[in-house]
């Protein structure tokens, strides 16, 4: 599955999670049922102050700059973090606290270096996501 891009060129956030969706879809396809049921999730890198909207379908994945502002889980943090989060092992599609990476991530969240818009409301999508962009 190809991951598409609304703007003409990505921005560098966008360009890298969408490449890392496609290269997981590639690799592990069984991922593409995570697509379902639709969802529109935000990523916000604030130390290099870009942001992407990542919108899942069944049939495609879409990737714009910027947030929209309609996102029902936004995820904001500095790039070093929202790396860990790709390289944490997950339980449950969430980082695995039994692990240091997976500690690591979680103390970011607990003191606020890490924030997650949503993840109340929406725990399901927010796991989804970390299994999308998980290299681990």
């Amino acid at each position: 599955m190809r991951v598409e891009y609304t703007d003409a060129e990505p921005n560098g956030l966008a360009a890298m999670i969408g490449g890392l969706i496609e290269a997981n879809l590639a690799a592990h396809p069984d991922r593409a049922r995570l697509l379902r049921p639709p969802a529109m999730v935000g990523i916000e890198a604030l130390d290099a102050e870009v942001a992407c909207t990542v919108r899942l379908s069944p049939d495609r994945v879409t990737v714009a700059n910027g947030l929209t502002g309609r996102e029902g889980v936004v995820v904001r943090a500095d790039t070093t973090t929202l790396t860990d989060l790709t390289t944490a092992p997950l339980r449950l599609g969430f980082p695995d606290a039994l692990t240091p990476a997976g500690r690591g991530v979680t103390a970011k969240l607990l003191k606020g270096d890490l924030k997650v818009r949503g993840l109340i409301r929406h725990p399901a999508v927010v796991s989804r996501l970390n299994r999308l962009l998980s290299v681990a």
